[in-house]
């Protein structure tokens, strides 16, 4: 057996799940969730009392466990962990993993992480399979935005549509999240109004918040909430909740200069002492000035975000490991404020927003094992200082503080005090904003709509970075893609300003990016760097130090972390499908459609998915039809490139898929050119008695057919710089041009006549033969379905085709 437990069946008690999982007792609060009719929209329990056992086991148990079959059925397969920082992240995925380890389900229910710097993007690729999404909102929300950051374009709509469609969203300590708790309610309000093809459920989960911290423009309705009990006031969670912790102000003159003494005059020997602060810059100076004042035995440990996860996860396994000796002091900024079981017999607190300070003093005496606990807090007087937070929010908690001068901040205490001021809010998403993310197309620049004004504040948005060396002027094109663990997050501003204030004129000064579509490095300046970036610079130029992370007054080089063995995967890898279309085998192309047929329709029957008929004869004519635009010349001749002289004369027989060959893309003969619109323009071209398909069902099915590799959506558009064909006036887009001919071509059971291929719906208004334009279709769909039932059929497409894919490199590999 894997885990320590015995396997449990359907049927079993919650709490025989939650002892087999935790070995402990569940509370009463963590039962009614578990068990009730349905989830509240809000769980607002104390810091320290066992949220995120509720939301996990309570879903796991819904899904898994529940005796009644339909309350199983309707639970979404995904359950959607969204957390405000990424150093909670790691620690999450852990404890998750133990729980499901401990169940015997490791092999059933798969924890992926998404965070800044790990993105494991195979989690797309079973959506029939249960599964746990752990990730910072950055990442998670910029997905449901269609935007995903720290991933390449065209898996955008794969991963919007598995994130609207058979999710649970839980959405811990809303009361960091600012713009992203009203992006979160908004998106929950748009699931409910628009349509979904499988269940999306949302619950927010705090110390302090209140239900009517999410109720936005469109989400407003009736919502309910669960807190403690009576009974959960007893026993060992009485005990937490009353553990004792005294306030007291902080008379600092000179803040954060004076602050490393003061922090060793309050640290008591053989204890954890913990100095929680609302910048790193902040964070900095106190850790530096400690390092020169603080005696021998004592250990010190700086806590922020900006670190590369190995250093990360060194720093947080410091902080978290047995106090020993003289004790350990730990400088942090407010990544300790949840998530981390840190208990701290001393706390001193820089002044911040209510909900952040109940959050801090929860790790102080976490676990009632100190008979007496310090929080000091040290007071804020200038605007200037405010930041990241606001004035007003500051002024709010002091008032609140002074109150509580010199007695307990224990969580029954705060408890009383109901909860805080909500996060403000500065941009609200509207539902033409989300409808008009669906399409993924750059703008006539190449400028993209920039969403982390709806996930985080301004000022506090992430590039992410990494460093290498290289010998020459660029960065050499066949560089491996960046490795989670090499990637930093920093704030854009503050990127923009260490380039600025480095200079243009030295090599080492420049940032780079990966131009996907020229494959080759390009400088970008700072005023063009966008939030959700990936940059490479050079060692040399310095700005990082494993001890203390990105600091951009460092000048010393930065030593490049090693590269995992095996073959290199190129920079521009991250932008494609994970098969391509050069595979381990020849095969031929009639066999891979009617596989892709096969596998779709596998999928739907799986999933439970209720479709119109029209909608399920279009799903499954788009798989029949989506690679049929390889019979194209251009690619065909692409993939006979990769044949031998002797063997190319025999292969012209066939019309081929795919090919076998160690190259890792085709060489068009026309630049830019996508078979899946030549596809789209065949199904099309093609009469009905062939098809079988009219209005909204033949709309369907072009789309999906022109959308599988996420390049071609709502929009048919040239590129700079494709071949233009010799005749004037003759349409061309994405190396199709107008007029190009493919067949006639045998396909399940039907031949396919010579299909002549036009390109007048890329042009607006009705054409020659009074169809409507690409866009009119794409767009008439898009309103009629809804964005996340058409991202979904997407998605399902898609997938169907990779999991087809992947099948025949591994029997061609057998």
């Amino acid at each position: 057996m894997e885990g320590s437990n015995p396997t449990l069946d359907v049927g079993a008690s919650f709490r025989e799940v939650f002892r087999a999982a935790t070995g402990q007792t569940p509370y009463p609060y963590q039962a009614d969730m578990a068990t009730g009719v349905d989830l509240p929209n809000l769980l607002r329990v104390p810091t320290g009392s066992g949220k995120t056992a509720a939301a996990v086991l309570g879903w796991l148990y819904r899904r898994r466990f529940h005796k009644d079959e339909r309350l199983r059925e309707r639970t979404p397969r995904r359950l959607v962990y969204c957390l405000p920082m990424r150093v909670l992240v790691e620690q999450t995925v852990d404890v998750i993993r133990d729980w499901l380890k401990r169940l015997n389900l490791t092999d059933q229910i798969v924890v992926y992480q998404l965070m800044g710097g790990v993105v494991q993007e195979d989690w797309v690729q079973r959506p029939a399979r249960d599964a746990v999404l752990v990730g910072t909102m950055d990442m998670l929300l910029s997905r449901a935005l269609n935007r995903g950051y720290a991933v390449g374009r065209s898996r955008w709509p794969v991963e919007f549509g598995l994130l609207h469609n058979d999710c649970l969203w839980v959405l811990d300590e809303v009361q960091l999240m600012g713009n992203g708790l009203a992006t979160s309610a908004q998106l929950a309000a748009f699931r409910e109004k628009l349509g979904t093809l499988r269940p999306c459920h949302s619950m927010w989960m705090s110390a302090t918040a209140a239900l009517e911290w999410l109720r936005t423009v469109d989400h407003h309705g009736s919502l309910s909430e669960l807190h403690l009990t009576k009974e959960d006031l007893t026993g060992g969670l009485g005990e937490r909740l009353h553990a004792p912790k005294t306030l007291r102000r902080m008379k600092v003159s000179r803040w954060p200069e004076e602050g490393p003494r003061h922090v060793l005059d309050l640290h008591r020997p053989g204890t954890l002492t913990l100095v929680v602060v609302n910048t790193v810059e902040r964070a900095r100076k106190i850790f530096d000035g400690l390092g020169r004042l603080t005696p021998a035995g004592v250990e010190l440990r700086l806590l922020h975000s900006r670190f590369r996860p190995p250093d990360r996860r060194a720093a947080v396994k410091e902080v978290l490991a047995p106090t020993t000796g003289e004790g350990r002091i730990v400088v942090a900024t407010q990544v300790v404020e949840a998530g981390i079981d840190l208990s701290a017999a001393t706390l001193i607190t820089e002044l911040a927003p209510w909900g952040s300070l109940v959050q801090r003093f929860g790790r102080c005496n976490r676990f009632a094992e100190h008979a007496d606990a310090t929080v000091a807090w040290v007071d804020l007087r200038t605007e200037k200082e405010a930041a990241p937070y606001f004035w007003e929010e500051l002024t709010e908690a002091r008032k609140e503080l002074e109150t509580l001068e010199g007695r307990s901040v224990s969580p029954a205490v705060l408890e009383s005090l109901g909860p805080g001021r909500p996060p403000q809010v500065r941009h609200v998403i509207r539902r033409m904003d989300l409808v008009d993310l669906f399409d993924t197309e750059s703008d006539l620049a190449g400028n993209d709509v920039d969403v982390s004004r709806f996930i985080r504040d301004d000022a506090d948005v992430d590039i992410h970075i990494y460093w290498r060396r290289w010998d020459g002027d660029h960065p050499p094109p066949d560089f491996r893609a960046p490795s989670p663990e090499e990637l930093c997050p920093v704030p854009a501003w503050e990127v923009r300003q260490f380039l600025e204030n480095r200079g243009r004129s030295r090599r080492e000064a420049d940032a780079y990016i990966w131009d996907h579509l020229e494959r080759q490095w390009r400088t970008v300046a700072s005023n063009d760097l966008r939030p959700g970036m990936t940059v490479l610079l050079a060692a040399e130029v310095g700005g990082y130090a494993p001890r203390v992370g990105w600091n951009r007054e460092l000048r010393t080089p930065v030593d490049p972390l090693k590269q995992a063995d095996g073959p290199a995967e190129p920079e521009d890898s991250i932008e494609d499908d994970p098969v391509e279309e050069v595979a381990g085998a020849w095969v031929p192309l009639v066999e891979h459609l009617r596989r892709v047929r096969d596998h779709v329709a596998r999928l739907l029957d799986e999933l439970g998915l209720v479709l119109e008929d029209w909608e399920r004869q279009a799903v499954l004519s788009a798989a029949l039809w989506h690679d049929v635009g390889k019979a194209h010349n251009v690619f065909q001749e692409a993939l006979l490139q990769l044949a031998t002289e002797s063997e190319r004369a025999d292969r012209r027989n066939q019309v081929w898929a795919k090919a076998k060959s160690g190259r890792g893309h085709l060489v068009y003969g026309r630049r830019y050119f996508r078979h899946e619109l030549a596809s789209a323009l065949a199904l099309l071209a093609s009469p009905m008695e062939v098809h079988g398909l009219q209005g909204a069902a033949l709309d369907l099915a072009a789309y999906l057919v022109a959308a599988h590799h996420g390049k071609v959506r709502l929009a048919i558009r040239a590129l700079p710089g494709e071949r233009r064909p010799n005749d004037p006036g003759r349409r061309f887009a994405r190396g199709v041009w107008d007029r190009d001919e493919i067949g006639p071509l045998r396909l399940d059971g039907i031949t396919l006549p010579r299909l002549v291929l036009h390109l007048s719906p890329m042009e607006a208004g009705r054409g020659p033969d009074g169809q409507p334009s690409w866009a009119e279709r794409a767009l008439r769909l898009r309103d009629q379905l809804g964005p996340f039932r058409l991202g979904f059929l997407e998605a399902l497409v898609r997938l169907s085709d990779w999991e087809a894919s992947a099948e025949e490199r591994e029997e061609s590999d057998a």
